[in-house]
């Protein structure tokens, strides 16, 4: 029983060490937002007239068709963005191949099966 309490008494410092880091931890952890939102906020805000310019255009007009879309958005990612959307800092797979549509690949399945 003295081994215990002695064991528990030396342990003492031990444990009064590691709540001050948690608490450390835990005061810097919750303070990192605030030292995020200090970042350039007017970044984005410079394209928005713009886009809600186009978008108030496209509510006027009827619903465009699907060639009109495709020529409006030739080049960018959508087309009320064009080439603003940040294209060049998405992250994309350069390892595998563009995925086919559905009909292609059962074309080509179909195709493989006929011809043995």
């Amino acid at each position: 029983m003295k081994y215990l309490a002695s064991l528990l008494s030396n342990i003492r410092p031990v444990r009064i060490l590691v709540s001050i880091f948690f608490a450390a931890v835990l005061i810097f952890s919750s303070s990192v937002p605030a030292f995020a939102a200090n970042s350039d906020v007017h970044k984005g805000v410079d394209q928005l007239p713009q886009i809600e310019d186009k978008s108030l255009e496209t509510l006027d007009k009827p619903p465009l068709t699907l060639d009109e879309v495709t020529e409006r958005s030739q080049g960018a990612l959508n087309e009320v963005q064009p080439n603003a959307a940040d294209s060049d800092k998405m992250y994309r797979n350069t390892e595998s191949s563009p995925k086919l549509p559905i009909v292609k690949q059962a074309e080509r399945a179909l195709d493989k099966l006929k011809n043995g």
